[in-house]
């Protein structure tokens, strides 16, 4: 399969539609605008801004968008978090991860080991890229090895990636009673750490500059002070950033308040891993949540204080009954708010709808979380938390990275507001071209670097193989319908039926 390569020189005019275009300090709305750009980058925004256009796409009736931003992803199929979804074991507190992420062994075999890692990466970039995504931040999917293959991939499809092995200096491991333990490196994760370095050395760059480094640490639960220090110090001199889930879990924020004193944020304060370059993913339970109890104010503060980042996937936590509470509160405190996409649908209308939606329910507000404050996340927030000036806004300089969404579509009917519409009554199948560094990687709602067809039935095959193959993996040997109901049992039509009540 050819990679996308860089475009030619030829001037290309978008022209029609809403654009939603960058004043220089934030989103303006131009009916009947253009974008043109040549090369990677755009050279006008405008009305009228067309002419002596090599090439012309149609947007009339359309919108058109910059490239969104995800922040947080774990690339892939995710076989098993589509296990836990409505159940669960109620001492895991909500956490789904920790219902097939721990070993029976520390040598034993992973879950998903039977995963068909190629099908299920590709399968993730062309979802991710389906719904207007046009640079992603993944949280250190794999090793090195998977970790070339996913490099691979984001150059064919052509999509831009910020990546590198995640790092961790423990491992969960089941008791023989099935009690969710941690097995320490004896290392700390040092060694991981170096690999992470070496790797970043070697791909940072890569096709035309689409593929970026990035020192990932997998959980502030799990990393030592001097993995942390030690990680702030690589990326320092590696001139990447640096991201970690950061209070994602309740019994996260009490374990490392009750062992160290600070809350998850105020530990990676004090051991000074905080700054601009740091993406934390997640951050609900930050001081003044309703489900940590802690009424103490100074996390947010701290966050802004220090330049870090948030990155806010709604759509995956609340899913096991958890919201990061008060989004508004985050913006209103000065925190730099991103939006990712975390584990599957990998669907970043989706991650809007939510975070806008929960927004309000959660205070009661239905002036809290609004539609502007939600895209800007998507996109300018996106944009800063990687620290680029260049991404997620349309104006002469940025990069060539857009989104043309069918607003012709009847789903959307009266168009009052094209970005309130876009919030809450678009979803990502109305994504009709995207556009990275002047590229069409996705035309018509396909992605060309890959067929639809082989995609869906290579990831379908891999996650069957994943399910089946569960019950080696767990503590007890069940399987995955034992210990993950399905909605209904299974009807195979032997046993008499009526439609009585």
């Amino acid at each position: 399969m050819s990679q996308a390569s860089a475009p030619p020189r030829q001037r290309t005019a978008i022209r029609g539609g809403w654009v939603v275009a960058f004043d220089g300090s934030r989103h303006r709305i131009i009916s009947d605008g253009a974008v043109v750009f040549v090369g990677d980058r755009i050279v006008a925004v405008g009305v009228g801004a067309e002419a002596d256009a090599d090439t012309v796409i149609d947007a009339r009736g359309k919108l058109v968008i910059p490239g969104l931003i995800s922040t947080h992803a774990h690339i892939g199929a995710h076989p098993g978090d589509r296990l836990v979804l409505d159940v669960g074991r109620r001492e895991l507190q909500g956490s789904g991860f920790l219902h097939y992420e721990p070993r029976k062994a520390l040598h034993a075999p992973p879950f998903g080991a039977g995963e068909d890692t190629g099908a299920a990466l590709r399968f993730g970039l062309a979802t991710l890229l389906r719904s207007g995504v046009t640079t992603v931040l993944d949280m250190g999917t794999g090793d090195a090895i998977v970790g070339r293959e996913l490099v691979r991939f984001a150059g064919e499809c052509g999509i831009r990636l910020y990546y590198g092995p995640g790092v961790t200096s423990a491992h969960y491991l089941w008791s023989v009673d099935g009690r969710v333990l941690r097995s320490w490196r004896e290392d700390g994760g040092a060694g991981a750490l170096r690999d992470a370095v070496d790797f970043i050395k070697e791909h940072h760059g890569r096709y035309d500059g689409r593929v970026h480094g990035m020192v990932i640490i997998h959980e502030t639960f799990n990393a030592a002070p001097a993995l942390l220090r030690a990680a702030k110090t690589a990326a320092g001199s590696l001139g990447v950033g640096l991201s970690i889930h950061c209070a994602e879990q309740v019994f996260e924020f009490h374990e490392i308040l009750r062992t160290t004193g600070f809350t998850p944020v105020g530990y990676l304060a004090s051991v000074d891993f905080l700054g601009p370059e740091v993406v934390l993913g997640h951050c609900l339970y930050a001081d003044g949540h309703s489900r940590v109890g802690y009424p103490y104010a100074g996390d947010l503060e701290t966050i802004a204080r220090t330049g870090s980042s948030v990155a806010h996937s709604p759509v995956a936590v609340a899913r096991r009954g958890a919201m990061l509470e008060d989004l508004q509160r985050y913006v209103d405190c000065g925190v730099t708010v991103s939006i990712g996409t975390d584990s599957y649908p990998h669907d970043m209308f989706a991650e809007m709808q939510y975070a806008s939606m929960l927004g309000k329910v959660a205070t009661r507000n239905h002036e809290a979380a609004d539609a502007a404050t939600v895209f800007t996340a998507a996109t300018l927030g996106g944009a800063k938390a990687l620290r680029r000036t260049d991404l997620g806004r349309l104006c002469p300089g940025a990069k060539a990275d857009l989104v043309i969404v069918d607003f012709t579509n009847p789903r959307l009917g009266p168009v009052y507001d094209p970005v309130k519409a876009l919030l809450h009554c678009a979803t990502s199948d109305l994504v009709e071209r995207v556009i990275v560094d002047g590229i069409t990687v996705v035309d018509r709602g396909e992605v060309l670097a890959w067929d639809h067809s082989t995609l869906l039935a290579g990831v379908r095959a891999s996650s069957r193989r994943v399910w089946d193959g569960f019950r080696a993996h767990h503590w007890a040997g069940r399987t995955a319908e034992e210990e993950f109901p399905p909605s209904f049992q299974a009807w195979t039509g032997d046993d008499d039926a009526s439609c009585g009540g």
